[in-house]
């Protein structure tokens, strides 16, 4: 039986640390100058902020999910049945399993998050490309931003749930509902579009660690996600 009390509390904790989030998009912990452009220094003190959320979100989750603990956040477990979702088309073929609809869903995802990005925040404005350090800036922060929010809004919910044998819908549900209202008033995408693409990401990426009971295709996915957010937003004029 469901312990909802273990379920309430993760809940809690990450209401907690997205609030966190956004107050640190204001006024993070450090103020880092190291470089020339005011946005790259914003993302670098950003981002060392909420690593150090992430980081104790998954401490703590560690400890109130007994059974699992951290299980579920693994790298190597990549495949794994895909249950179908027709409403949506997602109707795996025979022998077609997470290692492949990973990658092909994860590609249309990113896709459309580049288009739509895109049209936030480089349309009109321009773009001028600059390797150095904005590239590997942008895959550091993308690490970073994916690894924060992947455990606070997917890792999270799956393991609390799937812990006090919930039914996995629910973890996903979760994932969608909070993920999209976080990016409706997030920086890109943002707004209605933000919503609705943080709440699908937000539901497939959950799907994917309740499937193949591993970490991998969430993160993966995420970082890819983040990392044309972040092109865009870095070299836009």
């Amino acid at each position: 039986m469901m312990k909802s009390w273990r379920v309430f509390l993760v809940i809690a904790m990450s209401l907690v640390a997205a609030w966190l989030l956004f107050i640190f998009m204001e006024n993070p912990l450090f103020y880092i100058t190291a470089f020339d452009k005011k946005i790259l220094n914003f993302y670098m003190s950003y981002q060392m902020s909420t690593i150090i959320v992430s980081s104790t979100f998954l401490l703590l989750l560690y400890f109130i999910a007994d059974k699992l603990n951290l299980k579920y956040f693994n790298l190597k477990k990549i495949d794994g049945e895909v249950k179908p979702v027709p409403v949506i088309g997602l109707n795996p073929k025979e022998g077609e399993g997470w290692k492949t609809i990973g990658f092909n869903v994860g590609l249309m995802i990113t896709l459309v998050t580049g288009i739509v990005v895109y049209f936030q925040t480089v349309a009109g404005n321009g773009l001028t490309i600059s390797l150095l350090p904005e590239i590997p800036l942008i895959l550091i922060f993308a690490l970073m931003n994916s690894f924060t929010e992947e455990v606070i809004f997917r890792l999270s919910y799956t393991t609390i749930i799937a812990n006090e044998n919930g039914n996995p819908r629910i973890s996903e549900f979760l994932s969608a509902l909070i993920f999209g209202a976080v990016h409706y008033f997030g920086v890109a995408p943002s707004g209605i579009a933000g919503a609705i693409m943080g709440a699908f990401i937000g539901w497939f990426l959950a799907k994917s660690i309740n499937e193949t009971k591993g970490f991998f295709w969430a993160w993966s996915i995420h970082f890819i996600q983040d990392v044309v957010i972040l092109f865009f937003i870095f070299m836009s004029n």
